[in-house]
């Protein structure tokens, strides 16, 4: 199966006009700017969603609606990588297949399945994988220009259940919901360290 490369223009317009950031929490899986959107989990807390939903809520409305049109896998969270030199690695807390998919102007950067039936090297430009990478040691070769990669998997939750969420729009403005409660920068989720302004 093959996506046409206009599917990818809204996304990559978004990402060129503002790359995500370094996330300096993932420093074993290799260089380069990498967040999660969706589901996450939050070190002593238990799994709730990505800061990102709400910082950057227009990208993560693109990246529902390409889902909702091509993916074809149950997901609640979706990694971004930019220009991501990635190591081979698992990926240890995603349940089942994920969807991986690379779009982008680049030469090089196929994925490198390093172990099963799979063994080799794939070229993703517009061509999704459905795998389950948490069985699969994988990485991806070296490559010049700008490439990025999105991947839809299902998120361990722990037993945690979380309210719907959702992306909207308020005035010209795209808003984060988790279930009634807009989300934004100001406010943020709840968190025990955090002092109250109250």
């Amino acid at each position: 199966m093959s996506i046409p490369e206009s599917a990818f223009q809204e996304l990559y317009n978004e990402l060129r006009m503002k790359p995500i950031t370094i996330n300096k929490y993932r420093n074993t899986g290799g260089v380069g700017r990498s967040q999660a959107f969706g589901v996450v989990g939050r070190r002593c807390l238990p799994p709730d969603y990505s800061r990102q939903n709400w910082l950057r809520p227009n990208l993560y409305r693109l990246l529902k609606e390409f889902a909702d049109q091509y993916v074809d896998i149950s997901w609640n969270a979706v990694t971004v990588n930019m220009d991501y030199k990635v190591a081979p690695h698992y990926d240890k807390n995603n349940i089942g297949d994920s969807f991986l998919v690379a779009f982008g102007y680049y030469t090089g950067g196929e994925l490198e399945l390093h172990e099963g039936p799979h063994l080799g090297l794939k070229d993703i430009r517009y061509k999704p994988v459905v795998m389950d990478f948490s069985k699969v040691l994988h990485s991806v070769r070296p490559f010049e220009g700008n490439r990025i990669s999105l991947v839809y998997y299902w998120y361990d939750l722990k037993g945690t259940v979380l309210p719907p969420c959702s992306v909207r729009n308020e005035d010209g403005k795209w808003y984060f919901y988790r279930g009634d409660d807009r989300i934004t920068r100001k406010n943020g989720l709840p968190h025990p360290l955090r002092k109250s302004n109250n």
